[in-house]
C-alpha cells in the first residue's frame, strides 16, 4: 500500500522539530556550562580589575563576539575588562571611559529587567570592541537588589544569537562579587594611609645623638592584604631605643593597633626606657584594650657612650649583629608574643663595638611559603656577613637579595655607634 504523502510530510516535520529541540537543548546546555565556568572565574577574582577581565572573557564566550565589562566603584571610578580577542591596543581615551561610566550608572539604576538595551553607534564610543571601529553596542546591566555596584556587559549589537538572560545573570554575579572587593579596596586604602602616615619617612630617619641610623620600609604588592609592620627609634634619657615589630593579622584593625603600639611605646619610654619594662607594659596594654590581638616586637636600648646594648624580644626575629671583621651572629634572645600575658625571660645584654652594625627586620624580608624559617634566617645571616661596609650598603644588599615579590611588608632598621 503506497504511503500517504501528507502522512510522510507530517512524520518528517515531527522529526525535524525533534532535531531542532535537541539542538536547542544542546546549545542551551553548552551556554549554561559556559556561564558556570565564567561564574567560577568571577568569584575567584582577587581585585576589581581581575574581576572585570574574567567577566569579559565569560561574556565573549557566551556571545561568540568581543565583549567588554564595566564595573563602577562607589567613588565613580570605572573598572574595565576586555575579552582577549580584543586586546588593549587602541582603547578609547579617558573621556570616553567617563561617559561610559555615567551611562552604565544611569542604565543600572533605571533598568527594570534582564533585557539588553542598544546604544547606537552615535552614542557608544568607537574602539571598545574593535580598534578604531564605531559600532552600536548591546548593553546588559546587572539587576541586583539595591544596585549599589553598577555593572554592565557590552557586546556588539550586531552579534547574532546573543542571550540577554544569560548575560544578565553574568552581570548580576559580577556585581555581587564586586561589592566585597571594592569595599576591601577602600579599607586597604584607609589602612595604608593610616599606616604610612604614622611611620617615619624611610629616606628621612630621625637624628639620634651618638648613633648612625638607616631605615627601610617596603610595602607588599597592591594585591596583598595590609599588615601591621612598624619600626621606631627615639632618644631617651639613658640612650637610644629602637624597635621593630608586627601586629598579627592583615586588616584595618592591624594597622590601627600598630599605631597604638607605637604611640604607647613612645609614651612609656619617657618614664622607663628599659626594654624588659616596655615589653611588659605593651603586653598589658594589648590584653586590656585588644584582648583578641597579639603582636611581635623586638626592643633594643643602646648606650652610645659605651656601646652597651640591652635587648628584649617578644616573639619577633632576633636582631643580627654584623661585626667589622665580616662575621654575623643573632643575639640570643627570645620571649612570648605581646598580648598573651605570659612570663618573660630576662633581656640579653652585650656590648656593640665601634665597627659593629645592629640589624633589626620584620619577617616580611625573608619569610617564604614552603621554606623553614630557620633556613631563611641562616640565609639572611650569611648574606649580611658578606655585605660591604656601611648601613646603606647592608640594607640595600639585603633588599636586593630577599625583597622581591614578598607577600608581606618589610620593615628594616640598621644602626651603629656614631
Amino acid at each position: 500500500m503506497p504511503a500517504d504523502p501528507l502522512q510522510m510530510q507530517s512524520v518528517v516535520r515531527a522529526a525535524l522539530r525533534g532535531a531542532r529541540r535537541r539542538g536547542d537543548a544542546e546549545v542551551r546546555a553548552r551556554r549554561l556550562t559556559l556561564l558556570t565556568e565564567a561564574t567560577v572565574a568571577v568569584q575567584t577574582a582577587r581585585c576589581p580589575g581581575e574581576l572585570a577581565e574574567a567577566a569579559a572573557q565569560g561574556a565573549a564566550r557566551l556571545a561568540g563576539a568581543p565583549a567588554v565589562v564595566f564595573v563602577v566603584g562607589p567613588d565613580g571610578g570605572l573598572h574595565r575588562g576586555t575579552s582577549s580577542d580584543r586586546g588593549t591596543l587602541g582603547l578609547p581615551d579617558a573621556a570616553a571611559h567617563e561617559s561610559v561610566a555615567r551611562l552604565v550608572s544611569r542604565l543600572a539604576t533605571g533598568h527594570g529587567g534582564p533585557r539588553g538595551v542598544v546604544a547606537p553607534a552615535t552614542v557608544w564610543p568607537a574602539g571598545f570592541f574593535r580598534p578604531g571601529l564605531r559600532e552600536a553596542a548591546r548593553l546588559v546591566p546587572a539587576v541586583t537588589p539595591g544596585r549599589r555596584t553598577p555593572v554592565c556587559v557590552a557586546v556588539p549589537a550586531a552579534a547574532p544569537g546573543v542571550d540577554d538572560g544569560l548575560l544578565s545573570r553574568l552581570a548580576q554575579v559580577t556585581a555581587l562579587a564586586a561589592e566585597p572587593l571594592l569595599m576591601y579596596q577602600v579599607e586597604r586604602h584607609v589602612a595604608l594611609t593610616l599606616q604610612h602616615s604614622f611611620l617615619p619617612r624611610p629616606h628621612r630617619p630621625p637624628r639620634l645623638s651618638g648613633v648612625d641610623l638607616v631605615v627601610r620600609y617596603v610595602p607588599a604588592s597592591r594585591e596583598t592584604e595590609i599588615g601591621g609592620d612598624f619600626y621606631a627609634a627615639v632618644s631617651t634619657g639613658t640612650g637610644v631605643l629602637t624597635a621593630v615589630g608586627d601586629v598579627v593579622g592583615h586588616s584595618l584593625e592591624a594597622a590601627t593597633v600598630m599605631v597604638e603600639i607605637r604611640h604607647a611605646l613612645r609614651a612609656y619610654c619617657v618614664e622607663d626606657p628599659d626594654p624588659a619594662v616596655l615589653a611588659a607594659r605593651l603586653d598589658r596594654m594589648l590584653q586590656h584594650y585588644h584582648p583578641d590581638v597579639t603582636a611581635t616586637v623586638c626592643l633594643a636600648l643602646l648606650d652610645p657612650a659605651g656601646g652597651r646594648l640591652r635587648v628584649a624580644n617578644a616573639g619577633h626575629l632576633p636582631p643580627l649583629v654584623v661585626s667589622g671583621t665580616g662575621r654575623a651572629a643573632y643575639v640570643d634572645v627570645d620571649g612570648p608574643l605581646l598580648g598573651l600575658g605570659l612570663e618573660r625571660p630576662a633581656p640579653a645584654e652585650l656590648v656593640l663595638g665601634p665597627d659593629d652594625r645592629l640589624l633589626m627586620v620584620t619577617d616580611g624580608l625573608i619569610e617564604t611559603r614552603g621554606t623553614d624559617l630557620g633556613v631563611s634566617l641562616e640565609r639572611l645571616r650569611t648574606a649580611a656577613a658578606d655585605a660591604p661596609p656601611g648601613l646603606d650598603a647592608l640594607c640595600d644588599l639585603l633588599l636586593t637579595r630577599f625583597g622581591h615579590d614578598q607577600e608581606d611588608d618589610i620593615a628594616m632598621l640598621a644602626l651603629r655607634l656614631g
